[in-house]
């Protein structure tokens, strides 16, 4: 298409190079968009959203999932200005909060047609923050309501709980997690069994599954410890 000032420019994050280039092909056909970069790892994110002048960056979570999405913060403070839209098929309340906070304008439900998409990558490039779950018939929600309810379902873990726990559902051992928390092993087997006594799990599954839950994790891990 042919670029103007008005132009979106969009950056696609996809692991799936077939979709990327599906969805590429999609958003050409829609006024004022075109698409400047597809990647599909986290390091090419970063790169090419530094190296292109980026309006909006339409990210699968599982790009940025091994990352516990704090890398949607570091891509904030690299390209300010840049708007995120992600796309899941995950979204309760908590992981959609944890989202905005890292520096999300969006979130679109992978169920979502076609014009939910060019609304939201719309939505996005003015600045609007929104969510769109793909449930009910009034299917795209102001995010500061979203964060509301989400804020009735506080976690019951501690900030250093939190981290234990996010690094426990990424398959860290307890080792790694006290080198890299500089605390003893023992204090992360301590956290470790009153993080499950609070959230009422007895085994790893459970663990990843609270992770995700509580928005520390976008989907289940399961590589091992680097």
């Amino acid at each position: 298409m042919k670029r103007s000032e008005n132009t979106i420019r969009i950056l696609l994050a996809d692991e799936h190079r077939l979709v990327c280039s599906a969805v590429s092909s999609l958003i050409e056909t829609f006024d004022n968009m075109t698409v400047v970069a597809e990647v599909s790892s986290e390091q090419q994110l970063m790169r090419e959203a530094a190296h292109y002048r980026v309006d909006v960056a339409l990210i699968d979570s599982a790009v940025v999932a091994l990352s516990g999405l704090e890398s949607l913060t570091y891509l904030t403070d690299l390209c300010p200005g840049i708007r995120i839209i992600v796309l899941s098929t995950y979204s309760s309340d908590n992981f959609i909060r944890r989202l905005l906070e890292v520096g999300a304008y969006g979130f679109l439900h992978k169920n979502a047609d076609v014009s939910a998409l060019e609304t939201a990558i719309r939505k996005a490039a003015d600045g609007e923050r929104f969510i769109f779950t793909a449930m009910g018939p009034e299917r795209f929600l102001n995010a500061t309501s979203m964060v509301g309810v989400a804020s009735a379902h506080r976690s019951p873990l501690t900030t250093r709980q939190s981290e234990v726990l996010q690094l426990v559902a990424k398959g860290y051992r307890s080792k790694a997690i006290a080198d890299q928390l500089n605390v003893s092993i023992k204090t992360i087997e301590t956290h470790r069994a009153d993080i499950m006594r609070r959230l009422g799990v007895r085994h790893t599954a459970g663990l990843v599954h609270e992770a995700i839950r509580l928005g520390l994790l976008a989907s289940p891990q399961g590589h091992e410890e680097p």
